[in-house]
């Protein structure tokens, strides 16, 4: 089979277009109100999709199109992949980013149309900054890198990169005849070797991005089905979870399970009304999150119950945690809508020894029956189930 540059072009654009189809239809069909963008991707998608247009009709065209009108679009295409980047982001791109390459890019198009040679170097200088720009945005955020859609990403602008740096080094050196994407020549096996590597950039940027967008999707549903809704804290689910993993992995070591429950919180409710019972809640979750050890977790049980799961922690560590918890709650009053509002808990205690193999429910059974007892003796107390008492 016979290929010619501009059949390889025809399919460069086919296949830009098609990417930029791919991201349109797929931004418009979610229904999310944080902005991850997708449209700027699928815009600079359209614009390299033009741009390699201009690009295959040179010669049939005035060159101000053809060269610079099409550079300008290349640059602006990549302007908008960094713009789609740190919108994904939620960060906010300094305008000169996006506005001075493009200009440098129209400028130095115009200046030098004639001058293939020296047109190829500069576009390589100011390009090659595009995607750097690109390139550190996506390595110098955190949560980017918390998946691994990204690397497909930055693999997409690495190739981009080096396609750059070696058709520079073509118009450097003098082979413009390879540089140049849309000549007449035989096809040569450089030329067939940055046409295929563009188009595995378009296709692995366009899939990377479209993966990196589900990616942080995939996490916001997790983060809303293990967290409380109100006080934002761990769920039911997420205790449970975790108290599963931290008996799992003991590896000798004893655990702890604190069932905390706010007495008179009915009366709460009924005196004041759910709201002010509502911030009661936050207001306890956040004391009580703030008492914590970095390993331990908190979260809400159900109702006015709160859980603890304490790794690494014994009967007497338990016993001291449990106490300082119901001592800052009875030493802090809360100040709600309606005024200030004394609190007080009752927790109950149950102990996984380090040689111990035991089930969760066991030790919820345990952590409840531990609390009931603190609740039939006053309130206010720290019972440990086979009774030690704080």
């Amino acid at each position: 089979m016979s290929l010619d540059p501009r059949t390889l072009l025809f399919s460069l654009i086919l296949t830009y277009g098609l990417s930029m189809m791919g991201i349109y239809v797929a931004s418009a069909g979610r229904k999310s109100r944080k902005p991850d963008g997708m449209r700027k991707w699928a815009a600079a998608m359209f614009l390299e999709t033009l741009s390699w247009a201009l690009i295959a009709a040179r010669g049939k065209i005035p060159d101000f199109f053809s060269v610079v009108v099409a550079n300008g679009f290349l640059s602006a295409a990549l302007a908008l992949i960094l713009a789609a980047v740190y919108e994904f982001q939620q960060r906010r791109l300094p305008r000169w980013q996006y506005l001075v390459p493009v200009a440098l890019t129209v400028l130095m198009a115009a200046v030098l149309q004639e001058h293939i040679r020296s047109r190829f170097v500069w576009e390589g200088l100011i390009y090659g900054f595009q995607i750097v720009l690109i390139g550190r945005a996506l390595i110098s955020d955190t949560d980017t890198r918390s998946g691994n859609a990204w690397r497909l990403l930055f693999g997409g602008i690495v190739i981009l990169l080096l396609i750059l740096i070696s058709r520079a080094g073509f118009g450097l050196f003098g082979e413009i005849q390879l540089a140049q994407p849309q000549n007449t020549l035989e096809i040569q096996p450089i030329q067939l070797i940055a046409y295929i590597a563009a188009m595995s950039t378009a296709l692995l940027g366009s899939f990377g991005f479209l993966l990196l967008v589900k990616e942080r999707t995939d996490r916001e549903f997790m983060h809303l089905a293990m967290t409380d809704s109100l006080t934002q804290i761990p769920n039911r689910r997420a205790l449970s979870e975790y108290a599963e993993r931290s008996l799992a992995r003991r590896t000798g070591l004893p655990m702890a399970l604190l069932m905390i429950d706010a007495d008179h919180f009915k009366l709460i409710n009924d005196t004041h009304g759910h709201q002010v019972g509502d911030e009661v809640l936050c207001k306890l979750a956040s004391l009580l999150s703030a008492r914590l050890r970095g390993h331990d977790l908190i979260g809400r049980f159900g109702g006015e119950e709160f859980m603890v799961i304490a790794p690494e922690t014994g009967v007497e560590g338990a016993l001291t945690l449990a106490e300082s918890l119901r001592k800052i709650i009875d030493s802090t009053p809360l100040v709600t809508a309606k005024g200030i509002i004394p609190l007080a808990v009752s927790i109950g205690i149950s102990n996984c020894a380090a040689t111990a193999n035991r089930e969760l429910k066991d030790m919820l059974a345990e952590a409840d029956a531990a609390l009931y007892d603190a609740k039939q003796s006053g309130r206010n107390k720290v019972v440990c189930f086979g009774g030690a008492n704080a």
